[in-house]
């Protein structure tokens, strides 16, 4: 069977999120499938030498081969250039490369190498393609959002980037934040001066950002295909110069979706239980969805909000509920206290895997009217779209809800099933056989 190198950045539990629960869901039924599979990875680790270094284990079958001492640090301020080019990160891509000798390579997320370890796999002649989780291949920040706020189109030549990027996270507080969240008891976590947000100056210019959207985007081209998961995202990526002929469109499956099982049709009680399980990143609209939820009925309403660290407190005058994150086994528990989920988001959600997540469980969805969510979200069907960043028609999506509760059996009962995550380890298994194929018949031709 061929050999598969996967690319990308995190491993749970350290890092969370759809990017990372797909990217391990595909390594797995790949590798159960029989092929040899190897992830080629990183997270903000040390150790004990100071220079980049590999680390190698093996676990249900796959090889995991982790950088140490990596020198970038996800969702923090990092040189454009060493985006674009890493030596030290170089030479351990090329040693695993001569090492594992992979028939195809898969990339995911690259914040945590530089954008010419495309260039080296290409350059090799290995058949290559990358998922697009967000847009951080275009935009340093990921989401496409100027300040955070505004959803940013208008490049510039980089100059939105500088004026975007004046003041971030200084490296390691972001990261650091996160793991002491994971790691640490509440008590302790909060009371740690050193892991509160530090901010600094952005120290680059506008020439650097445009060097660096126009290094990916040719690195992108050089690939034998970049995968998306909806129409929406591979039209932003198009209108950026990558080439529509390189672009497949394959929606996104988990494998969690196996373990759902699917609600009881509810009865017309009150209250109707929204829930929310994205953060508080302004991106997600967490704001917007605080805003929304003021304007209903407490009595008749409630909230329930997962994954939010332990400073965050609502307002008691709100029917909101805080709770930490939840381990996968225990999804259907989590599932089974909500009738509603929504998904608030300000920027181009790339797809959106928790709400398929919820449409499995029978759970209707109110879902801005963005990125890819409306490719699942059918309007007045299985739920309802609503303009980003406008807290009065979300709360009037929920409203319809809180005053007719009978809505929500009859949504469960026009829910369709998704494409299950069989069938789409069968698409992207045919994806990389015609990958495979576009090199080979190449090299015949050349």
């Amino acid at each position: 069977m061929p050999k598969i190198l996967y690319i990308g950045f995190g491993l749970s539990p350290l890092v969370r999120g759809g990017a990372i629960v797909y990217q391990e869901s595909l390594m797995e039924a790949v590798s159960a499938r029989g092929w040899e599979t190897v992830f080629l990875f990183a997270v903000p680790r040390r150790a004990s030498s100071g220079a980049p270094c590999l680390k190698t284990r093996s676990e249900k079958g796959i090889r995991f081969v982790e950088i140490l001492n990596t020198p970038y640090m996800p969702g923090c301020l990092n040189d454009p250039v060493i985006q674009c080019f890493q030596p030290d990160i170089e030479r351990l891509v090329m040693n695993v490369l001569d090492d594992e000798r992979p028939d195809i390579v898969h990339f995911h997320e690259l914040q945590m190498h530089p954008a010419s370890v495309m260039d080296i796999v290409s350059g090799r002649g290995i058949p290559s393609l990358k998922t697009i989780h967000n847009y951080y291949d275009i935009c340093p920040q990921r989401d496409l959002l100027y300040m955070g706020e505004e959803r940013c189109y208008d490049f510039d030549g980089g100059r939105r980037c500088t004026e975007c990027l004046s003041v971030l996270p200084a490296a390691g507080s972001s990261y650091g934040m996160r793991l002491a969240r994971t790691l640490l008891p509440s008590w302790l976590y909060t009371r740690l001066p050193v892991l509160r947000p530090v901010r600094k100056a952005v120290p680059y210019l506008s020439d650097q950002y445009l060097l660096r959207r126009r290094f990916f985007v040719e690195r992108l081209n050089r690939l034998d295909a970049v995968h998306c998961s909806s129409h929406r995202s591979a039209g932003i990526l198009a209108d950026c110069g990558v080439l529509r002929n390189k672009i497949r469109i394959i929606p996104l499956s988990v494998k969690n979706l196996e373990r759902i099982k699917p609600k009881p049709l509810r009865n017309n009680n009150h209250p109707v239980v929204f829930g929310y399980i994205s953060g508080r990143h302004p991106s997600r609209g967490y704001r917007i969805l605080i805003d929304a939820f003021s304007m209903l009925d407490q009595c008749r309403a409630k909230l329930i909000i997962w994954n939010m660290p332990p400073e965050e407190k609502p307002d008691r005058r709100l029917n909101v509920e805080l709770r930490r994150h939840y381990m996968p086994e225990q999804i259907n528990g989590v599932f089974s206290e909500m009738d509603v989920g929504i998904i608030p988001s300000i920027w181009e959600e790339i797809f959106g895997i928790i709400g398929i997540e919820w449409l499995t469980a029978g759970i209707p969805v109110i879902g801005s009217d963005i990125g890819g969510i409306p490719g699942w979200l059918r309007h007045g069907e299985n739920g309802f779209l609503v303009p980003p960043g406008d807290a009065g028609g979300l709360a009037g999506a929920m409203q319809l809800f809180v005053g007719n509760p009978a809505l929500v059996a009859q949504m469960q009962q026009r829910i369709k099933p998704w494409t299950s995550f069989s069938s789409h380890v069968d698409e992207m298994l045919g994806c990389y056989e015609a990958v495979m194929d576009i090199r080979k018949r190449g090299r015949i031709n050349a």
